[in-house]
């Protein structure tokens, strides 16, 4: 008799048991979770001075620039662009320049005999500027620049070398002719102080990335989730390996490492039926860089939060 009771109530506690782990297992009508508003990028202030620039936060990623001057160039002309170089390094400081022998340098000059006429008794002794850019919502990333020099000048300082290569760091012309900026070359003309200001500015922050959380949506059926999330990278250098972090309510649920993510790119993870520890889960958080391991530019952007209910409650 005891014998039959127990068999009853321990096939009873199997089938309820059964039942429980049917009820949690088994997926249920999808649940559209909302996503809660991503933080905003906080951008720093910078004055950008009197000279106009062609966009700002425009710099190379790095501060220590490397030119190749072509061979077809005459010695005064590469010992003028040189002397140049020597120029900014010393007036902006936090910028130094080293020569490459090879055309892969970040700055590439070119020199030509032939001159471009502007009219009215005036022509272009040079051309540069940014020749190719990575844009991000936050940096302007100068991969290369190039500088084409086309007539000797006249002046014992390098006015039209500094005039180009300012023009590669995304400075624009300017009417004051006092600056080394105004489009008609003077051999009085300088770098201006509101210009060395802002490559300090620029040039003092440093180069690191900037992994930002752009959109994510998902849904939940029982204790399954699917999910689609947007990353990019707005900063100035790219990064390796990163971690994708899914957590409910401080409970960590799944850890997923992202691939290489270069300046400028964007990549989208899809995922389906990440198994969640309960069926009455209401918030969904996702962490890029839970633990902090890499430094960014902007640690406020890593975080997003799904809610079952729109109004959070």
């Amino acid at each position: 008799m005891l014998k039959g009771i127990l068999v009853g109530i321990f096939i009873l506690s199997l089938i309820v048991f059964s039942a429980i782990l049917i009820y949690q297992l088994y997926p249920s009508d999808p649940l559209k979770l909302y996503l809660k508003e991503l933080p905003q990028d906080n951008p720093s202030t910078i004055y950008y001075g009197d000279t106009p620039v062609f966009m700002e936060n425009l710099r190379f990623n790095h501060n220590n620039i490397s030119y190749f001057i072509e061979p077809s160039c005459s010695v005064p002309r590469k010992s003028r662009m040189k002397e140049a170089f020597g120029i900014f390094q010393s007036e902006v400081e936090i910028i130094t320049f080293h020569e490459a022998m090879s055309k892969e340098a970040d700055i590439h000059i070119g020199c030509s005999d032939d001159y471009i006429d502007l009219g009215e008794n005036l022509f272009a002794a040079g051309e540069g500027g940014p020749s190719r850019i990575i844009n991000t919502s936050d940096f302007k990333t100068i991969e290369k620049g190039k500088i084409a020099l086309f007539k000797e000048s006249k002046c014992e300082y390098p006015v039209v070398e500094l005039h180009e290569i300012l023009h590669v760091f995304g400075f624009d012309h300017i009417d004051n002719k006092k600056s080394i900026m105004n489009p008609t070359a003077i051999c009085s003309q300088r770098i201006t102080e509101d210009m060395v200001n802002l490559l300090k500015t620029l040039y003092s922050i440093e180069p690191l990335s900037d992994i930002k959380i752009r959109n994510i949506s998902a849904i939940k059926k029982g204790r399954y989730l699917d999910f689609n999330i947007t990353v990019s990278n707005e900063g100035l250098i790219g990064i390796d390996i990163i971690n994708l972090t899914i957590s409910t309510k401080g409970k960590e649920i799944e850890v997923i490492p992202l691939e290489d993510i270069g300046i400028g790119y964007i990549r989208t993870l899809q995922a389906k039926n990440i198994l969640l520890p309960s069926r009455n889960i209401n918030t969904i958080e996702f962490v890029i860089d839970k633990e902090g391991s890499v430094r960014e530019l902007n640690e406020e952007n890593n975080f997003g939060q799904m809610l079952l209910n729109p109004s959070g409650n």
